[in-house]
């Protein structure tokens, strides 16, 4: 699945949806000048004994005294902590003599040249270790030692796994590693141009396009649910505001109690990246959603019965609480596998497992593994399908609401028929 709106997770099955697969981002910049190094954010910086970190400028994590590291804004899983005093290797280190591949790759990693987000660190991670497990195979230790006939091979290895269940996940994999080439080349580990020899798949639309949807009437009836069942929950804001208005899940996770304006019936989404909410599409994402009456009373009723009193790490208020602060994104996504099975809201099973043994349906932690959950991006993509199908226009309306561009919008979200495009088309003709 190849959708550049995803957001990325660890590399799990196929039909997956939280992965981000935009894997353009930047040029580092490359060595040109004497008496100049490559420094590990990708700028070019007058030589020095020791390199600068990202993190010193007190992005990541505040050095004390004694070397010690200490989080300071902890983005989720963007690099592994150290588990002792020792400082971090610096690129004359981690570069000199061998390049280990697992060195090298930890430093690329931990040192994010391209500038992309915590999340996407995580699924180049998750992916990356697929070209390790084939050094290892290959008893390749030193980066090196990689010849053009590796890359072949390095393919070949991807497409025999049974982790690998589409072209498009080998294409990912693929794109990722070849971008990690092209920094191994600023840094004189390969020829310029050997990230060339990885030949990316080339897919056909239907390979391209991952149809998992959520039906708006399958959302309005899992609401329906949760009105009756779970009302003003926590889960039944997830559901409304995904169902509603369409958005993102990072979107979801960003709002504060004071977006949110009861009278006017909006909710306003604000990119607040210093203080680990930002936005799909950063400044440009902010926009205030209307939202319905019914919506209202929901958020209304889980403010004032549900909603936790607490702050976040950065002193601000979610919308969105647990008794510890702002309700994570992977219990977001828990909510969404948990109440999109069939037999948690009654229905039976369209497999035909008996909901008593099945696996699946016992906790909400194993909800992933039902056949018939989704997680949270095929919402958006059903919500998107159902207002183009009914004429919604897609530049003036869904474009901005949804924050996505009508070409992306058109290739990746509208999974309506043929014959359901014309009925709308015909709507609007005949009201002329």
């Amino acid at each position: 699945m190849t959708d550049p709106d995803e957001t990325p997770g660890q590399f799990e099955a196929s039909r997956e949806e939280d992965r981000e697969l935009r894997t353009d981002g930047g040029e580092v910049v490359p060595e040109s000048v004497q008496g100049t190094e490559l420094q590990p954010d990708g700028t070019v910086a007058p030589s020095t004994t020791s390199h600068v970190k990202p993190w010193e400028a007190g992005e990541l994590t505040q050095a004390t005294e004694t070397g010690t590291e200490q989080n300071t804004s902890s983005p989720e899983n963007w690099s592994k902590e150290s588990n002792n005093s020792a400082a971090n290797p610096t690129a004359d280190e981690v570069f000199a003599g061998t390049a280990s591949v697992d060195d090298v790759i930890e430093f690329y990693l931990e040192t994010n040249p391209w500038g992309v987000q915590a999340s996407t660190v995580k699924s180049y991670r998750s992916r990356l270790k697929h070209f390790q497990a084939f050094c290892r195979e290959s008893d390749i230790e030193d980066l090196e030692d990689v010849h053009p006939s590796h890359i072949d091979r390095f393919h070949d290895f991807l497409r025999a796994n049974p982790q690998f269940g589409s072209k498009s996940s080998v294409r990912s994999c693929l794109s990722t590693f070849r971008k990690f080439l092209r920094y191994c080349e600023r840094r004189n580990v390969f020829e310029s141009g050997f990230h060339e020899l990885v030949i990316l798949p080339t897919l056909s639309e239907s390979e391209s396009v991952n149809e998992t949807i959520l039906s708006h009437e399958d959302a309005e009836e899992i609401l329906t649910h949760l009105a009756k069942f779970e009302p003003f929950t926590r889960e039944h804001v997830v559901w409304t505001l995904l169902a509603e208005t369409g958005i993102r899940q990072s979107t979801l996770y960003a709002f504060d109690l004071d977006d949110y304006d009861a009278q006017e019936r909006y909710i306003e989404a604000v990119n607040r990246e210093e203080t680990g909410t930002r936005l799909k599409n950063g400044k440009s994402g902010e926009r205030e959603l209307s939202i319905s009456r019914d919506a209202g009373e929901v958020l209304d009723g889980y403010i004032q019965a549900n909603r936790k009193t607490v702050t976040d790490e950065h002193g601000r208020d979610p919308l969105l609480t647990t008794r510890n602060g702002r309700l994570q994104k992977s219990s977001i996504r828990q909510y969404v596998y948990g109440w999109s099975r069939p037999c948690a809201i009654g229905n039976a099973c369209p497999v035909g497992r008996d909901p008593d043994t099945c696996e699946a349906a016992q906790t909400n932690n194993a909800a992933y593994d039902c056949p018939e959950s989704v997680s949270p991006h095929p919402i958006r993509r059903g919500y998107i399908t159902h207002l183009r199908a009914n004429g919604v226009p897609t530049a003036d309306v869904i474009s901005k609401r949804c924050d996505a561009n009508p070409e992306t919008i058109e290739q990746w979200y509208d999974l309506s028929t043929k014959s359901e495009r014309r009925e709308s088309r015909r709507s609007h003709l005949e009201d002329i």
